[in-house]
């Protein structure tokens, strides 16, 4: 009984942890959730990017939507970027969460996996924010309504720093 509480508790002590923490951010190249363009994390350098790994039937997944809608529109322009990466095996589900909660930002589909593998995704969401010399700066497993907090402080750290800073 003892083992089976502590793999328990520490499955739960990843959410909202972070959790992978590389030097540079993986490149990745995915096809849109439309199947009508190719997303790129490499074509958002200079730019601070919230890339989030989700799925449609997560419900952490459902909390974290709104707040990234509402970031995005607040910062896009200062060059804050989400790119969504749906894992669902039905593509139809993804999208049709995508009108239901009106997201505008880029969404991506990694039918494969391959991305997921490259940024070793444990569960959902699982998000990674990286500034804009492509390191990643914060990543984390899970969220919650704590979560929102820490995410937007981090993302408006970010914007904040010079284009060429150091970390």
């Amino acid at each position: 009984l003892l083992p089976l509480f502590l793999a328990g508790f520490l499955l739960l002590a990843g959410c909202g942890e972070q959790r992978f923490l590389a030097p540079d951010a993986p490149d990745f190249s995915l096809p849109s959730l439309g199947g009508e363009e190719t997303i790129s994390l490499g074509d958002h350098r200079g730019d601070v990017v919230y890339v989030s790994f989700w799925a449609s039937w997560c419900e952490p997944c459902r909390e974290e939507m709104p707040l990234l809608a509402s970031l995005w529109q607040r910062h896009r322009e200062e060059g804050f970027q989400v790119i969504a990466i749906n894992v669902d095996e039905d593509p139809m589900a993804a999208r049709e969460f995508a009108r239901e909660h009106g997201i505008e930002f880029p969404l991506a589909r990694d039918a494969d996996r391959a991305a997921s593998k490259l940024y070793r995704v444990a569960g959902y969401p699982s998000h990674y924010l990286v500034d804009r010399r492509g390191k990643v700066r914060f990543s984390a497993l899970g969220f919650n309504e704590a979560d929102a907090l820490a995410v937007t402080q981090e993302v408006e750290t970010l914007l904040a720093e010079p284009v060429g800073a150091a970390n």
